[in-house]
């Protein structure tokens, strides 16, 4: 919301853009009932047990604490012979390819951080000699890190699922789905891009394939712009709902701000109200005279 508001410059500061009232209403988000710390590491307390499960061979086939499965070819490639997996993209054509490139990419991430936990768990028990508590929490830092990287694994598969089943029930076309899939595209290279040190600090992507995604993500840009009013439109947010001058589904955006201008309160009088009181004092008279005897700030 702060990057809309800043986008649509000055503008996005009136109180008729709709943006000030959106972003304090749901600022407290991350924040309310003081969870958002907490979560990861619930998180990561179930993927820990996929890790040790792996470990002892477990069978995996029907594996109950969560919807975890998907990271356990990563696990087991890690867990044996960590560099052997490497991102394929050979272009960036080949970056922009969901199911091949991208997920195992997003897969890996995930795998590899948690891993680096459960690793830097035992290391401080077995080593260090710390306790289990004090172990747990040296690891929260990472924890964190693994909680997001899972989460947006799981965001990137479940965006692809949901395309190709909405595809494959006759909910949207063929055109519509891909659309959709740019969307998606751009959507997982932008936080492959933003976080990039993650994808590369292992060597899971090289320098030139970190260079494929950068380019990948200008060209998503150009692909998705044309249809980015349809896909908000889609959505079918009323102006009743978004109460903004910039949003209107008519689009005749100046006019609704000045409209929004001529029904402000401070407006219904010239000049504005506080203009005696306050402000004449600072335009016309001054606040003072000065002597040149003080200094003033």
């Amino acid at each position: 919301m702060e990057d809309c508001r800043k986008a649509c410059g000055g503008h996005g500061y009136l109180q008729s853009s709709g943006l000030p009232e959106l972003v304090t209403t749901y600022l407290q988000n991350p924040t309310v009932e003081g969870d958002n710390h907490m979560l990861p590491q619930q998180v990561v307390k179930v993927l820990l047990k996929l890790v040790e499960a792996v470990q002892k061979g477990a069978d995996l086939a029907n594996y109950q604490p969560c919807d975890c499965n998907d990271l356990v070819p990563s696990l087991r490639v890690i867990m044996s012979s960590p560099s052997s997996e490497r991102c394929r993209a050979q272009s960036k054509a080949d970056m922009m390819n969901l199911e091949r490139v991208v997920l195992p990419a997003f897969r890996h991430r995930a795998a590899r951080l948690l891993v680096e936990v459960a690793v830097q768990m035992q290391t401080a028990i077995m080593q260090n000699g710390k306790s289990q508590q004090d172990a747990w929490n040296d690891a929260q830092v990472l924890m964190a890190r693994v909680s997001r990287a899972y989460s947006q694994f799981l965001l990137v598969r479940n965006f692809m699922n949901g395309i190709a089943e909405e595809e494959q029930m006759g909910v949207t076309t063929t055109t519509e789905s891909n659309v959709l899939r740019d969307l998606a595209r751009l959507f997982a290279l932008y936080w492959v891009e933003r976080e990039l040190g993650d994808f590369l600090e292992d060597g899971y992507l090289s320098e030139v394939q970190s260079r494929y995604v950068h380019a990948a993500v200008l060209d998503l840009l150009d692909i998705v712009r044309p249809n980015a009013v349809a896909l908000v439109d889609a959505r079918d947010f009323s102006d009743f709902k978004l109460k903004s001058a910039l949003g209107r589904f008519d689009g005749n955006v100046y006019p609704a701000i000045m409209d929004a201008a001529r029904r402000d309160p401070l407006n219904q009088s010239e000049p504005g109200p506080g203009y005696k009181e306050h402000l004449k004092r600072l335009i016309v008279d001054g606040v003072g005279v000065y002597s040149g005897t003080s200094s003033r700030l």
